[in-house]
This record gives structure tokens, sequence and C-alpha cells, in this order.
């Protein structure tokens, strides 16, 4: 029989306050592509955009799924928090997804890479790899995701903090 875990309240704080400044950044990051209007392709666009939308996209989407991967030491993420709409489940899936298998390691079923031969001095190989982008109305959607959690979770934070800060002086 398998041992059953507990977390003490303090433990649950910390993991729900952390989970907030990651899902803050995340909300930020999704603004930043928002505002700079970067949801390309890297053939769509010049210069170093694509780079700087790839960076933000995967810290977007490395930031957003930390509350909802496993944390040692921390118990779960709560989810009373995120009560998504069949429309948003299907964003959330996707994020994780994308952390999962692109963004935290390369997954064969996101990639595709076909050696073949140019001419007999010459060898190259096709690849197909994801785009590091998310459609404005995805972000748009996530912003909208991230607000509904942290309106559910700060004043949880705060009610957990005040209780404990009772016990503690500096």
């Amino acid at each position: 029989m398998a041992k059953k875990i507990t977390f003490s309240k303090r433990e649950l704080y910390e993991r729900l306050h952390v989970s907030s400044l990651d899902l803050s950044s995340a909300k930020q990051y999704a603004c930043h592509l928002l505002k700079k209007g970067w949801h390309s392709a890297p053939y769509e666009r010049r210069g170093s955009i694509y780079m700087q939308q790839s960076a933000f996209t995967t810290s977007l989407v490395v930031s957003y799924a930390r509350p909802f991967s496993n944390s040692y030491g921390w118990p779960k993420f709560p989810e009373e928090f995120w009560q998504y709409s069949p429309q948003q489940n299907q964003l959330h899936q996707k994020l994780i997804e994308l952390r999962d298998q692109v963004f935290a390691h390369s997954d064969k079923v996101q990639y595709e890479v076909l050696p073949f031969r140019m001419t007999a001095d010459s060898v190259s190989a096709i690849e197909g790899v994801p785009f590091h982008r998310l459609s404005q109305n995805e972000c748009k959607q996530l912003v909208e995701m991230i607000d509904g959690i942290q309106t559910l979770l700060i004043p949880k934070v705060n009610r957990l903090r005040d209780e404990l800060a009772d016990g503690y002086e500096i």
C-alpha cells in the first residue's frame, strides 16, 4: 500500500505563491507578444523578429505550464483555481503538450527529419519542426484564463500569508 503524502499549510502557500508568480510572468509574455504582433511563422518575418517571438513564446509556455506540472516538495496546484470552458481547456491542453513535447523536451511526435541526397556529393535533410508561435486569439484567451485563475488565487495566497505570518517576526 502506497503511503499518502500530506503537505503543510506553509507548503501549500509556497506552491500557490510561486504559481501566481509563474502565471503573472506568462501573462506578461502573452501581452508582449500581443503588443508586438508576434504571431508569425519563421518565413513570414525578416531579421530577428522570429527569434524574439520564439523566446517569448517559449518563456510563456514554460511559465504557464509550471503550476500544472509536478513539483517535488510541494502539493499539486489545486484544480479549484482553474475552471476552464471547453475552448479554454483545449488551449490549456495545447500549452501543456507544447511544454512537454517541444519546449522542455524534443519528442518525436512533434518533429520529422528526412535525409536525402541532392547530388552524388551533396546530402541534406528535410526538417519538419514545430513553429514557436501562438495566434493572437490564443494569447488573448490565455490572458483571460490567467486573469480568471488570479482572481481566485491571489485572495487565497493573501489569506494564507496572513495566517502564516502571525507566527514570524523579523
